[in-house]
């Protein structure tokens, strides 16, 4: 399930820990940019998708399994 508050706490950690950089802002924009990236795809991966009806194909209703990958 998705969490707002996790996906918050987790771009707040990021911004927290970038706060001080004073040697290289480039490398801060890398690390910040990874960090939110990661939490935002950490956080689709938790998403449950509930199928109630709807979709049919020529020999009855849809069946099967999501599969994500993140390339």
């Amino acid at each position: 399930m998705l969490s707002i508050d996790r996906l918050k706490a987790d771009i707040l950690e990021a911004f927290e820990a970038e706060q001080n950089e004073k040697v290289s802002h480039n490398a801060s924009l890398e690390r910040i940019s990874l960090k939110l990236a990661t939490a935002i795809v950490e956080e689709i991966k938790n998403a449950k998708i509930q199928y109630q009806a709807g979709l049919v194909a020529p020999n009855g209703s849809v069946t099967g399994t999501i599969i994500h990958t993140i390339s």
